[in-house]
């Protein structure tokens, strides 16, 4: 490993440290304060170079720690973005980060963010695989002529999407997917974070610190097949009655519910091997890829769904309550297929048939109830099917007709609410 410092003018870093960020090295820029006023460039200036180094004026030296490997890379790149100054470059023994433990080129790997995400899950303890592909990169196998994968900027090699999974994924199949029970600590662990929370939110403080790593997380997973297919079940979850709350409370009160709200979900979801798509006012939409590291997606999903029911009966509501706030109830719309993963702007995002017909068949539920295509209905095994009933060819409320088959698209209800 290296340390690469170079010292170039003011209107440089922009084009330098835009250059080293497309090929995921992370820059530290610092400014050196001159001692007063500006002189003449010519005035106190480096002897033998035509770099100005005033000991009046202010500095900038751009900082980059990486691999040798890529030394001659980082090099051209400042070269041919900057006009002058100089480049030094330093051996480094050992690189430790702080906040994951993590050493050497692993630790590089980690930008500002990644560290945000892999300290605050460890804190968390969710059983999401919150590891990232790193060390074990270098030992992937060359691209394979039409296969579909991910190319590694640092190690410049083509990863295959099976090695892949199988690098970033270290779960067990859905032993720890599990419905949540009210005897859970998780329970616990949710009114203390909700307590918590609501405090910050009245000191005009905010602490999504789940919210944020999830949604990251996701961003991660899709920005690895941008423009393909993947086979997902997606979750919609929304409250019922949004709007009557919206007339009940203070524009503050209803902010702190929504942001509590959210964060619950976005945990639970993270502890069924989900990923949060987004968040839309009050509601939130979530997405479980078919991964064999993962087990069943859609029953991972109806878990899930049954597991959010729970924490807002045992936590969310009697917190809500003790606040001097209403309850609430949600309604939850599950179904899969493929997405495709599209750009909309920087983030990644899901279009597709589920995403449309989950969006159709929410409002469908009642309070606390769960409904489901067709698509993930035929995923589920007994055990889960046995949980729902088709909707009666009477109710009028569905007439949707599936752009294959031409027939009305089959629904299920939950035989239980919560």
């Amino acid at each position: 490993m290296i340390r690469i410092e170079a010292e170039i003018p003011r209107n440089d870093l922009m084009g330098v440290s835009d250059a080293l960020r497309i090929i995921d090295v992370p820059v530290n820029i610092t400014k050196i304060k001159g001692r007063g006023k500006g002189v003449g460039s010519k005035v106190h200036a480096a002897k033998g170079t035509e770099m100005y180094r005033s000991e009046f004026q202010d500095r900038y030296v751009v900082q980059v720690t990486v691999p040798n490997a890529i030394e001659n890379d980082v090099v051209e790149i400042i070269k041919s973005n900057s006009k002058t100054g100089k480049i030094t470059i330093f051996p480094v023994s050992r690189v430790i980060d702080i906040g994951t433990g993590v050493e050497n080129e692993q630790a590089l790997t980690l930008n500002e963010y990644d560290n945000v995400i892999l300290t605050a899950a460890k804190s968390q303890n969710t059983s999401f695989p919150f590891g990232f592909a790193t060390e074990k990169m270098k030992h992937l196998p060359p691209q394979i002529e039409g296969e579909k994968g991910y190319y590694d900027i640092l190690e410049k090699k083509f990863v295959p999407l099976d090695v892949l999974e199988s690098v970033i994924y270290h779960l067990k199949p859905t032993a720890r997917f599990q419905i949540l029970s009210s005897d859970d600590s998780v329970v616990i662990e949710s009114m203390t974070r909700v307590k918590r929370n609501f405090s910050l939110y009245k000191m005009k403080m905010s602490d999504s610190y789940s919210q944020a790593f999830l949604k990251y997380i996701a961003s991660r997973f899709l920005s690895l097949w941008p423009e393909q297919e993947i086979n997902t079940t997606v979750l919609y979850v929304d409250i019922v009655g949004s709007t009557n709350l919206a007339t009940m409370l203070n524009s503050e009160e209803l902010s702190g519910l929504i942001k509590v709200f959210s964060e619950e979900m976005s945990v639970i979801v993270s502890k069924h091997a989900g990923f949060v798509l987004k968040y839309t006012g009050d509601a939130v939409i979530a997405f479980f890829p078919e991964l064999k590291e993962f087990g069943n997606m859609a029953e991972n999903a109806v878990r899930c769904a049954n597991s959010m029911n729970m924490i807002i009966k045992h936590s969310l509501n009697p917190i809500f309550t003790s606040f001097g706030l209403p309850t609430i109830s949600v309604r939850i719309g599950i179904d899969a297929g493929k997405n495709r993963i599209v750009f909309l702007g920087s983030d990644p995002d899901l279009i597709g048939h589920s995403i449309t017909i989950v969006s159709k068949i929410l409002p469908l539920a009642q309070p606390s109830q769960i409904t489901i295509g067709d698509a993930a209905y035929g995923l589920l095994s007994p055990a889960y099917t046995e949980q729902f009933t088709k909707i009666s060819q009477d109710d009028k409320r569905w007439n949707y007709k599936h752009p294959v088959t031409g027939e009305v698209y089959p629904i299920y209800f939950s035989k239980n609410t919560a």
